[in-house]
């Protein structure tokens, strides 16, 4: 009986790590869900087949959406894949990062002085880009959906505002699209190979640097005497917040072009390296931190609720902090 009820808890602590990271990054993405349209349209618009309808910074652009699509319409664009996208990849990302830090800190034979902080980059790189690599399929749906949207008229049935103006929407729904996407791209190559290196490259420098910095955030404070509290955490998910945007960006542009360029605007998909190629030559470096002011405007906030609410979900599910 003992032998079997081990296995057993630390099936139950695991599922329960994975539901805090899951449920957390889902309330945070409904919250932030336009900014993540905002974001993605300004990235992708100057990708190869796209036209440029966005001639202006991020607030500006965020005005014009809004006016354009309207409030509500702005939380409708890929939601569900969004929402699918998050609970799966934040799940290993966030809450599955104390049991891979541990892991590599004992593995590294420095458990019992405690994680170091080029430890806790290693698990975060880990964590960050297994959930991506576990989430590309319904990510290239998410990104998909974001691009291919915008308001239609009832008479005509083609878009009025969006990158797409002028044209028929290709997809009705998140599952439309992924099912289109199987059946004229393939499985492996159109969802779950597309752009995955650049989307687990992208998760992999987001969560590392996220994680290591509110981490190591925290246990500076905690040896100056500072105690564990939601005020601590909210400071710590701060400072992660600004690392997490300026690390992540440019692979975060190569992510949306590539995961958009199959389904994109006529255009059949290009390589990552083409993609780089293609950046510094016709934009310069300054064109891998494409939508960084609404980047940050949704990674930041986003970190700063997410994460103070996951370390709450942690306590109320009975596993240790973050």
């Amino acid at each position: 009986m003992a032998t079997e009820q081990v296995p057993q808890s630390a099936a139950s602590r695991l599922a329960r790590e994975y539901l805090t990271g899951s449920l957390a990054s889902s309330l945070t993405y409904l919250m932030f869900s336009p900014l993540e349209v905002v974001k993605t349209r300004l990235q992708i618009q100057d990708g190869a087949g796209w036209t440029r309808v966005y001639h202006s910074g991020f607030v500006r652009t965020t005005l014009d959406l809004l006016r354009s699509d309207g409030p509500l319409m702005l939380w409708s664009h890929g939601l569900v894949a969004g929402v699918a996208r998050d609970f799966t990849y934040s799940g290993i990302r966030t809450g599955m990062y104390p049991t891979v830090r541990d892991a590599i800190s004992a593995a590294c034979g420095s458990a019992e002085a405690g994680p170091s902080f080029h430890e806790k980059v290693a698990a975060g790189a880990t964590t960050g880009s297994a959930g991506a690599g576990l989430a590309n399929a319904i990510d290239v749906v998410r990104v998909r959906m974001l691009a291919d949207s915008g308001r239609v008229d009832s008479a005509t049935g083609k878009y009025t505002s969006g990158l797409r103006e002028g044209h028929a929407p290709r997809w009705t729904s998140s599952l439309h699209c992924l099912r289109d996407t199987a059946r004229n791209e393939g499985v492996v190559q159109g969802l779950l190979l597309r752009g995955v290196s650049v989307s687990m490259a992208r998760a992999g420098l987001l969560t590392a640097a996220q994680m290591s910095t509110y981490d190591h955030a925290k246990t500076v404070a905690r040896r100056n005497g500072i105690p564990e509290s939601t005020a601590l955490h909210v400071a710590a998910a701060l400072i992660s917040g600004l690392a997490a945007t300026a690390a992540c960006n440019p692979a975060d542009v190569l992510k949306s072009r590539v995961m958009s360029s199959g389904g994109g605007a006529g255009g059949s998909g290009s390589s990552v390296l083409g993609m780089v190629w293609r950046i510094v030559t016709h934009e310069g470096p300054l064109g891998f931190y494409r939508g960084f002011l609404p980047a940050y405007a949704r990674i930041g906030p986003t970190i700063l609720i997410q994460l103070p609410v996951a370390e709450a979900l942690r306590r109320a599910f009975g596993v240790r902090s973050l």
